[in-house]
């Protein structure tokens, strides 16, 4: 089993309120840490696209999922995990003793098990805002309350908030198959195929419970603005994270294996392979790339700090520790 010094992603309704605190702090933090540069210089791509600097470390997280391609293809799993990873990162910049927890999807987030007899709402004011409207605190200061002119929905500038941040949580928990269904998809086929087969059904679970979520979750273009995406990817990444540690599929955890017959894949127009480049990250001339891929700073100009890897990667194939797994039996 996979195992790090890093702190254990955990359930975020099972730790306790001080560990959802610093969380939330951490999070808030971001959004006042920013990468160099100004706003200024940004340029929109109908002048010849050129990426803004001043961009927080919060909302680096949407331009970062705006500048891409990587839903309903091979590279959906091992992108977002970086993403996920890259995240989390940062979070331990700030705080080193915070993981990036997750919501255990099967469970209502309005009232979901602490663990102790209890439930928690995860849509409180302390932790993760409002489940309906405007999100509202802890996160406030995120968007332009409400006021359309000076959000990056007029100036299309990664720089600037939303005009606001908005959810539509339904009730109840999502209408999702069971989580050990979902990584048992394709077993019945040969190794070559549980990969390709297993990821197309946790991406339509995943696609289910952000429109579950609403709002901006709903419109997965934008989901990245709201700090819930973190703990519905984290779990994402749980769910992999099991499928790859199922007792007797160690070749799960091996990078020329994991993928099976999409090892090879690679990018064709906007479609992204899992020897594609991952971008921003890798820069918007590295070889191989996805087409239309929008640079990002420090990935590019002036910073050039660019990362060259794939989802092969083993920093990538090996997952982040958890504290609890989907049992999955032989």
């Amino acid at each position: 089993m996979a195992t790090n010094k890093r702190p254990i992603r955990k359930n975020i309704a099972k730790i306790s309120p001080a560990e959802r605190k610093n969380y939330i702090n951490a999070i808030l933090k971001l959004n006042q840490k920013f990468f160099p540069g100004s706003k200024g210089d940004f340029r929109p791509k109908e002048l010849g696209y050129k990426p803004p600097g001043h961009v927080s470390y919060w909302f680096k997280q949407d331009e970062i999922h705006q500048a891409t391609h990587v839903h309903h293809g091979p590279a959906f799993l091992p992108w977002h995990r970086e993403l996920c990873n890259r995240f989390e990162d940062m979070l331990q910049e700030i705080d080193p003793t915070v993981a990036l927890h997750y919501w255990a999807w099967s469970t209502d987030p309005t009232a979901s098990p602490d663990g102790k007899g209890g439930v928690v709402n995860l849509f409180a004011s302390d932790i993760m805002g409002n489940s309906q409207g405007r999100v509202g605190a802890p996160f406030e200061t995120f968007d332009n309350q409400g006021i359309l002119e000076g959000s990056r929905d007029i100036t299309k500038n990664a720089a600037d908030p939303p005009a606001q941040i908005t959810r539509d949580v339904q009730q109840g928990p999502p209408n999702i198959l069971p989580d050990d269904e979902v990584l048992k998809t394709g077993e019945e086929r040969p190794n070559s195929d549980h990969f390709a087969l297993m990821r197309l059904q946790l991406e339509d679970s995943h696609d289910i419970v952000h429109g579950y979520i609403g709002g901006d979750l709903g419109n997965l273009h934008i989901s990245f603005r709201d700090p819930f995406v973190f703990l519905l990817h984290s779990n994402v990444d749980r769910l992999w994270a099991s499928w790859q540690l199922k007792k007797g599929q160690e070749w799960r955890l091996n990078p020329e294996l994991v993928y099976g017959r999409e090892s090879t894949t690679q990018a064709h127009g906007l479609d992204v392979g899992i020897l594609t480049p991952l971008e921003p990250w890798a820069g918007i001339d590295a070889p191989g790339k996805e087409d239309n891929v929008l640079p990002a700073r420090p990935w590019a100009p002036p910073e050039n700090q660019m990362i060259i890897k794939n989802s092969k990667d083993i920093s990538v194939v090996t997952p982040r520790q958890y504290d609890e797994y989907i049992i999955l039996n032989p």
